[in-house]
Order: structure tokens, then sequence, then C-alpha cells
């Protein structure tokens, strides 16, 4: 959808149950620098809505703009008003946006491909308390956690020293108020830690590779019970005081961002395939210790800083998917790819069969061999990859792709044994 910028706001779609999403606007509407702000994807994380309220109090005081700002505070009003994490149809939102069976999400990725915002800055709550972590006596302290897009296939916007003046600006301004700030860190069962995910389900992953956005994930600290009002409080100025840090960055950097949208060209190589390598790097961060309530700084082993990249593919002109799997068409229209469709014409297209049914299991790859042959195309619908999202494109119908469709089982994508992958290549 293009948005109407003669107004304050718009609907841009509606919940399950018929609640508005709505986007306000703010800031200059003649400047480059679009600003997206989202917040709600999870109904039951009140704090960070509360934060972004307190934002659009303040935008709206400020008299030189030289950014445009598109604000969504509630991507999940059904959720919000249960109370709960998903939207009404049980639907994680910040884990839809591959299958977009949301109506929350696929309007986001509509109002998004038709406003296109440089900056787009995903705003959560994270839980303080886990339980492998109270086993080693640990609550995370932090009152701001940050993070940038990670998976490999995303072409990176800004340099590593512009990327990392990012997170020490963003950590200094908030030490000036008393407040931490950290990057953000999963810490998972097994002990390994890691930064975020490289998945593409979810805003920070996904719009970024699709559409070329610098995307931001801003998670404050939920405060607990015993905290009372004083930690509501603190976490809803934390995070007001980090998405105001962010904007005044933004201001100062715009040329970075003035790049145009990157279109994939045939052969480009496009990583499908990725893994966390664990490095003899100690990670120190400061936690809470769940028995003396004493704040430290902790040096963590296990820590996986660096991805590796196990697999690339040559991007390909077209992808062909056949007619017949309605579901899976659906999905990429409802991304928004080009697409037509091309009659009596015959091609000699790449083929993937299975092998034997064998899986590695180190990587988990399922074991492929590719083959040229003939057909007629007439049966097919025709995606080019010389496209906007046309990295996207081969990581959802790439076989091998970690990330693929294939994944969801909903949409029907036959991956079995011995035979031909149903998604062709030209």
């Amino acid at each position: 959808m293009t948005a109407d910028l003669t107004k304050q706001s718009i609907v841009i779609g509606q919940s399950t149950l018929g609640k508005p999403v709505t986007v306000e606007f703010i800031g200059n509407k003649e400047s480059s620098m679009r600003i997206f702000i989202i917040a709600g994807q999870h109904g039951d994380e009140k704090y960070s809505r509360k934060a972004v309220d307190e934002l659009v109090k303040y935008l709206k005081l400020k008299s030189d703009c030289s950014f445009f700002a598109a604000i969504l505070t509630d991507v999940n009003p059904d959720g919000y008003e249960n109370n709960t994490r998903e939207n009404s149809k049980s639907i994680d939102l910040n884990r839809d946006h591959i299958s977009l069976q949301s109506n929350e999400i696929a309007a986001i990725h509509s109002f998004v491909r038709g406003w296109m915002p440089k900056i787009i800055i995903d705003v959560h709550n994270y839980p303080p308390r886990r339980k492998h972590l109270l086993k080693k006596q640990m609550i995370l302290s932090h009152d701001i956690f940050v993070d940038i897009p990670t998976n490999p296939a995303i072409l990176q916007i800004l340099s590593d020293n512009k990327l990392n003046e990012f997170f020490t600006t963003l950590k200094s301004d908030l030490h000036s108020k008393g407040m931490s700030c950290e990057r953000y860190a999963i810490f998972q069962k097994s002990g390994k830690i890691r930064h975020s995910t490289i998945d593409i389900k979810d805003a920070r992953n996904s719009l970024s590779l699709k559409f070329g956005a610098f995307c931001i994930i801003l998670e404050g600290r939920e405060p607990l019970k015993k905290d009372g009002i004083e930690g509501e409080k603190r976490t809803i100025s934390s995070q007001y005081h980090a998405l105001c840090s962010i904007i005044n960055w933004a201001e100062k950097n715009k040329k970075e961002f003035e790049k145009k949208e990157h279109i994939p060209k045939m052969n480009e190589l496009v990583p499908i395939r990725a893994r966390y390598r664990e490095s003899n790097e100690i990670l120190k961060m400061e936690l809470k210790n769940s028995k003396t309530k004493q704040t430290s700084e902790v040096n963590l082993k296990r820590y996986s800083p660096n991805i590796e990249i196990a697999q690339f593919i040559e991007m390909p002109e077209w992808y062909l998917v056949p007619k017949s799997l309605t579901t899976l068409l659906e999905v990429l229209k409802k991304h928004g790819f080009s697409h037509h469709s091309k009659t009596n014409i015959q091609k000699q297209v790449e083929v993937y069969h299975l092998k034997d049914s064998q899986t590695d299991r180190k990587t988990s790859k399922k074991r492929i061999k590719k083959k040229i042959k003939t057909i007629s195309i007439s049966d097919y619908v025709i995606f080019p990859t010389a496209q906007l999202g046309g990295r996207f494109l081969a990581l959802l119908l790439e076989p091998n792709s970690k990330f693929g469709l294939h994944r969801f089982p909903e949409l029907k994508l036959n991956f079995s044994e011995n035979r031909e992958y149903p998604v062709l290549r030209i």
C-alpha cells in the first residue's frame, strides 16, 4: 500500500477481530530519512507501548524534525486486550514474517513495501528471569537490550565502524542517565551464548532482507513485581530514552542511508545456510545474583559471536512455482513479489532431486542432486529474482535453505523423499 502523507494517521489493516491497526505520521514528510517504529507485536508487552506513546508526545512537540516517522503503537490490539503474547488466532506475530498468516503482519509488510522506511525500530520487553539462569543464581539486569540484523544474506548497510559507533552512542547516552544497555544476548539451556538469531521469521531480519531497511530490535527489561511502580517507570523511561537516542543518531547519520535498494543479479552468490561459531572469546556482562541481589561483571564462556556461512547458491534468473501449489503462491503474493505467467514456451530448467532419503546429521541438510531438463512452463508462475527482496525470495524457495518455506508444513510444499522438488530454477 502507498501511504497517504496528507493525513496524520492511516489504518493499514485490521486485526482478526476487526480492530484497526493504525500508523501515525510525525515529522517532516519531505525528508528522505523515514523511520518506522513498531510496538506491541506481543500483546502482553505493555511497557513498550507506553514508551512509544511517550515518544509520540515528545515528537509532536519537536519543531525541528529532519526525519519523517511512522509510528505503530499497537500491532496486536487483540492480544493487548486479552493480555496474551499471541494474537486472537494464537499466532506469535514476531514469528510470522515468513508465512504472513496473520492480518496484522501482512498489513505491516504491505505498508513497508509502499512507504519504504530507511530505519525500522521494533520495540519489545524482555523477561529478566530465566529458569536455566536462575539455576546458576543469575538474573538479567540491563535496562535495554538492542540488536541489529544478523542473517548473513542481508547486505550490510553500515560499516563496522559505524555499527560500533551506533552501539557505543546508545550505551553512552543511557549510561549518562543512570541506565544500562547491552547488545542482545541469548543464553541457551545448553550453556551456549550468542547474539539474537539468524532466522528470518522475525521483523528484524525479514524486513531488513526483504526491503533493505536497517532494522533494530529494542528490548526493555520487564519489571518484576517487587520492583513496584518505580520499576515500571524505569522500564518505560529507559525505552523512551533509547528511542530518542536512536533517532538522534539517525538524524546525524542520515547520509549513511542514502544508498539505493539492492536488486540482485543472476549468478550473484547468496548464503542460504549458516551457523553460529563458538570462539575462545569471553563475553563480559553485568548480571544480578538472584540471592545477594548484587550486580557484578561476569566472564561468560561458550560464547559464539561469529556467524559462519555453510552454503551459498548462485542466484537464478527465475524461480518457477507450480500453479497447483496454491498455498505457496498465496504467501508469495502476500509478500508482494512480482510474478508473471507465460504459455507455450519450452525452457531448460534446473531441477532438484532428493538423494536416497539421506540427511547430513551435522548440518541437517538434505542430500540433493541437480539436473537439467526441458519443460513447458505454462503450468508455472514465474518469479524473477531481479526485484526488491530477490535474496529473500531465494532463501524462501531454495530446497536446502536453512530458512525456507519448506519448514512450514501448513504451506504443503512437497519435500518428500525420492521426488523432485516442486520449485524449479532457470
